[in-house]
């Protein structure tokens, strides 16, 4: 994922991605707000290639798999709350 924030809530939004859970990658903005062509490819190559990508991808993947595990299984904790609410 690539954060790019407009405004309202979103920059708090963006850090919590980028800098406290690491599901994204942060686009760099010019003055006027405007993220260029060039730092988006910029952006994609390192999701796609690097390794800040590799890591992002890891944790996104470790997250996919926890989610899948609460609503999968039985005794997944999404199941059990909704039971608890019904």
């Amino acid at each position: 994922m690539i954060a790019w924030t407009q405004y309202a809530e979103q920059r708090l939004n963006k850090i919590m991605m980028v800098e406290e859970m690491k599901v994204a990658l942060p686009m760099d903005e010019s003055e006027s707000g405007k993220v260029a062509a060039v730092e988006v490819a910029k952006r994609v190559r390192q999701l796609m290639e690097l390794e800040e990508g590799k890591i992002v991808r890891e944790v996104v993947r470790a997250l996919k798999e926890d989610a899948a595990r609460a609503i999968n299984h039985t005794n997944g904790s999404s199941r059990v709350a909704l039971a608890k609410l019904v």
